[in-house]
């Protein structure tokens, strides 16, 4: 299936963000964490985007491809095929806080269950943390505090929450990453699918076949998303 990116509300604003804001998504979506390209990734092979190669504006006049890519990573590949497109922005995020075990309010508005996720992400990953990773992200973010309840109002502000969520996504703590995105995969998806005639079953009745290595894309993706709209957002107000 080509690249196709189904209008989505919930990812307008990204149309408003700088250049080096969408390259931080596009290496999350086409790249693993050890720099090598993505093999499921169909951003780099279009043919609009390639033409831009080098452009000072490559991302920024692709803003929709970018998340078409993302829409992409959150469907499963025969569920993309039947529908035409991934799924939109706000079906990947619920997903995301069901893979981290944050249980979310569907009535609350997209950006106040991102403000959650984020929350639960930063208040779980420190609770993970040795003396000596605590001592590296209170330097990353740039703060002397070091109790949590202190330090999460804090981290809540525009340049701490960037600085904090990238330093955890591409530092030693991406290992909890790859912990959650491995969480419930089996008895999900293909396996679920399976009883309702396969995967083609699944996609038709809207059951998701993800892969382990899909939310290793969506989860990082969703954290750096929701870190972005909140930013802007706050710059706007």
């Amino acid at each position: 299936m080509g690249l196709t990116y189904k209008d989505d509300e919930d990812l307008h604003f990204l149309q408003h963000c700088s250049e080096e804001q969408l390259k931080v998504i596009t290496e999350l979506l086409t790249h693993d964490d050890k720099g090598k390209q993505r093999l499921a990734s169909e951003l780099l092979k279009h043919g609009e985007f390639k033409a831009l190669e080098n452009h000072p504006e490559q991302h920024r006049r692709n803003w929709k491809l970018i998340a078409g890519e993302l829409q992409h990573f959150g469907g499963d590949s025969i569920a993309n095929k039947v529908r035409g497109h991934g799924l939109l922005y706000r079906a990947i995020l619920m997903d995301v806080c069901k893979r981290l075990k944050l249980k979310a309010d569907k009535t609350m508005f997209t950006l106040e269950i991102e403000q959650s996720l984020l929350e639960h992400f930063l208040r779980n990953s420190w609770q993970k943390m040795d003396e000596a990773h605590k001592a590296e992200f209170l330097a990353a973010v740039d703060t002397k505090v070091t109790e949590l309840e202190a330090l999460l109002p804090q981290l809540m502000q525009d340049k701490k929450l960037a600085a904090g969520v990238s330093h955890l996504l591409s530092g030693q703590l991406s290992k909890i990453l790859r912990t959650h995105a491995a969480i419930g995969v089996v008895g999900h998806g293909l396996l679920r699918g399976a009883g309702l005639g396969g995967p083609f079953g699944a996609a038709l009745n809207g059951v998701k076949a993800v892969s382990g290595s899909a939310y290793r894309v969506t989860i990082p993706a969703v954290l750096q998303i929701a870190c972005l709209r909140r930013i802007l957002s706050d710059q706007a107000a």
